[in-house]
């Protein structure tokens, strides 16, 4: 099963219908796809105070990562973090229903310094 393959099946899994395409959408138009054969990521910018994610509000800080997925099932945070075409003050993600936002060098520096302990997508 390829990274395209995983990310539908979650989709169709975990979010209401129509959720995958939607969030292509939002990051083909706002954002950033990164696709290849074992790695795939789907982020967008917006912005945040720390707490809550803005979509209007500009100029954004923060990346929302909608999905990611490697063919090894997880990566270090550190590892995912070098994906972003760059960086920006914030990352957000959605873990277990709930947004998660998380300063950008805490996630970066607290892997690169403290070991690679690996992150993986999950519902």
């Amino acid at each position: 099963m390829n990274v395209g393959q995983v990310a539908k099946q979650w989709y169709e899994e975990n979010e209401p219908e129509g959720a995958l395409a939607g969030a292509i959408l939002r990051c083909f138009f706002g954002g950033t796809i990164i696709r290849r054969p074992n790695f795939l990521l789907m982020g967008e910018t917006t912005w945040t105070d720390g707490r809550t994610l803005f979509a209007k509000k500009t100029p954004h800080n923060c990346w929302f990562i909608h999905f990611w997925a490697t063919d090894k099932g997880s990566m270090s945070a550190y590892d995912l973090c070098l994906e972003a075409p760059f960086s920006l003050p914030w990352v957000a993600f959605k873990r277990r229903g709930k947004i998660k936002i998380i300063a950008w060098e805490q996630l970066y520096k607290r892997d690169f310094y403290y070991g690679r302990s690996t992150v993986s997508p999950s519902p």
